[in-house]
């Protein structure tokens, strides 16, 4: 459990409750060894800023539908405490059809969960040869190919009243309106919420990590949907103030079709998200690691280059192979890499889907390295922020989200430039030699981590951005 401290020398807070939409996560929590985890980076982050406002003195309420109740309570609990309440909000967004009204969790996950997340546990069932889960696993695919299907239809419905300037209407957000005791409300994703645009006599704070689409352009599986740009630009207008982890994506917003002022943006770095993962013990699900793997825990996404990552670690066994060097490097993803991207590395790249916050740290402590082959990122990389807080040596692309949080200490991490397998390789390889020797290499960037991406720092920073 995470533990509350109050901060001190700060005057009362602002308002005494703050709202967070949070009922889109609501699917992607699973309960597992006791506990609830999500594996979505949004999700974790507003856990966080939940943990800083209880500690802050706030009362927070968090959205849920009714069936994930249970889950977003166990996954917010730790740090919400008694100030935690949850909002249910079962009805429907008014105008659109009764037909999808009964379609109920699988509808849900089928709106936020890529299908090659169901295809990655329809595999981890097979692989643990659990015949009996197999045939509910099958139906659930089947069923969330079914629910997409109908949710490009809704889509299609939504996108003719979007062209005519409607923005859907919901309840729920009636009765925040109505309730005087909440003073804030935080929206979690800059699309996912639509409805909050009818949000009135509130302060609004619009978390708006990244803005995808300004660098992939054509890319709708990088959110470029004129779609989602007008929601966002509607959300943007609405919001008194915008929270932001990252100073590249503070530079850029006032570019992007968003529109973002300036003076509207607030710069907050994140701290370590995984607080459960540094004690870790070996978790039985695992089973024996290989001895020498790289890990880069993200979603399979076209900006993380994973064929990279496949790619360097064919390179490196191909260079131990030669040298007569019988060890063998594996590559651990927690998204599925299949077909072509995958086919480099071959048998040594292994998926590891939903992992517990104790499982996620403890890969990251056995790992040889983090390998980061990302080109674009919304924030400072929280993998790199857990890799230097865990003591594991770092391999990243030289990019300005990494370079303009840690100035001079980021020339302490092996940075190599986007694309360069073989750079990557070379990194790997004096890892190999000597890892020790890195850990001590990159200190500096270690020390500027544990002071810049501090909770505490953290928490002053929403204090200041609800104050103000």
């Amino acid at each position: 459990m995470i533990e509350n401290t109050p901060t001190a020398n700060v005057d009362p807070p602002a308002a005494e409750t703050v709202l967070v939409a949070f009922h889109g996560f609501g699917p992607l929590i699973v309960h597992r060894d006791g506990g609830y985890h999500c594996a979505e980076g949004i999700a974790r982050v507003v856990r966080q800023i939940i943990r800083a406002l209880v500690d802050l003195g706030f009362k927070v309420v968090v959205t849920s539908h009714r069936e994930d109740v249970e889950r977003i309570h166990g996954f917010l609990s730790s740090v919400g405490g008694v100030a935690l309440r949850i909002m249910v909000v079962d009805e429907e967004v008014l105008g659109t059809s009764k037909a999808f009204e009964a379609i109920g969790r699988l509808r849900r996950i089928a709106s936020v969960r890529p299908f090659s997340a169901n295809i990655d546990h329809l595999n981890t069932v097979y692989r643990a040869r659990d015949f009996k889960r197999m045939p509910s696993a099958l139906a659930s695919i089947i069923a969330v190919a079914i629910f997409k299907a109908a949710r490009r239809v809704k889509q299609q419905i939504g996108d003719i009243r979007l062209i005519r300037g409607d923005m859907p209407r919901a309840k729920y957000v009636d009765l925040i309106n109505a309730d005087a005791g909440i003073g804030h409300v935080i929206v979690s994703h800059y699309y996912t919420y639509p409805e909050l645009y009818h949000l009135s006599g509130k302060n609004v704070v619009l978390y708006l990590p990244d803005y995808m689409p300004y660098f992939y352009k054509d890319s709708a599986e990088m959110g470029a949907r004129w779609q989602s740009a007008m929601i966002g630009r509607r959300m943007v207008a609405k919001a008194r103030r915008i929270l932001t982890n990252s100073a590249f994506t503070a530079s850029y917003l006032p570019e992007t079709e968003l529109a973002a002022r300036p003076e509207n943006i607030v710069h907050v770095p994140l701290p370590f998200l995984n607080d459960n993962s540094r004690d870790a013990e070996s978790p039985g699900r695992l089973g024996a690691l290989p001895a020498h793997y790289v890990f880069y825990p993200t979603r399979n996404r076209p900006s993380k280059r994973l064929a990279d990552f496949a790619k360097t670690v064919a390179i490196v066994n191909e260079r131990l192979k030669a040298a007569g060097n019988r060890d063998q490097l594996v590559g651990i993803l927690t998204s599925p890499l299949t077909g072509k991207p995958a086919a480099d590395a071959g048998e040594h790249l292994i998926s590891l889907s939903e992992l517990t916050d104790a499982e996620l740290g403890y890969l990251y402590k056995n790992a040889l390295c983090l390998l980061f082959t990302s080109e674009m990122e919304g924030n400072f990389p929280t993998q790199i922020t857990e890799a230097l807080h865990l003591g594991v040596p770092v391999v990243a692309t030289n990019i300005p989200l990494i370079t303009l949080e840690l100035e001079d200490a980021s020339a302490s991490l092996d940075l190599v430039d986007v694309g360069d397998c073989e750079g990557f390789a070379d990194r790997v390889m004096s890892i190999l030699a000597d890892r020790p020797a890195v850990v001590r290499r990159q200190q500096d960037a270690r020390d500027l981590s544990s002071r810049k991406f501090a909770y505490d720092n953290f928490k002053r920073g929403l204090f200041e951005l609800f104050r103000s």
